[in-house]
């Protein structure tokens, strides 16, 4: 089971649209970024498929991106 402090609300831009799912990252996270259902994934429509490495390319955001993230209350990543 997940650790609900370290799943990330996450919105994932690609083919010009948005979707929205949780991620799971290796450190704990600011409650304003933790995502608020029990949704823990699933994969995006549109033709879009998910990265293998989609937890290292959220983490990467949150290190280089962290207040941006915060003031926005998700973690924004462009595919």
């Amino acid at each position: 089971m997940s650790n609900p402090n370290s799943m990330v609300l996450t919105k994932i831009a690609c083919g010009g649209h948005e979707h929205e799912m949780c991620v799971s990252v290796g450190r704990g996270i600011p409650p304003e970024l933790r995502c608020p259902h029990s949704s823990h994934g699933g994969g995006v429509s549109s033709g879009c498929a998910l990265p293998f490495d989609l937890n290292e390319l959220v983490e990467r955001e949150l290190r280089e991106k962290l207040q941006e993230s915060k003031r926005q209350r998700y973690v924004l990543v462009r595919l």
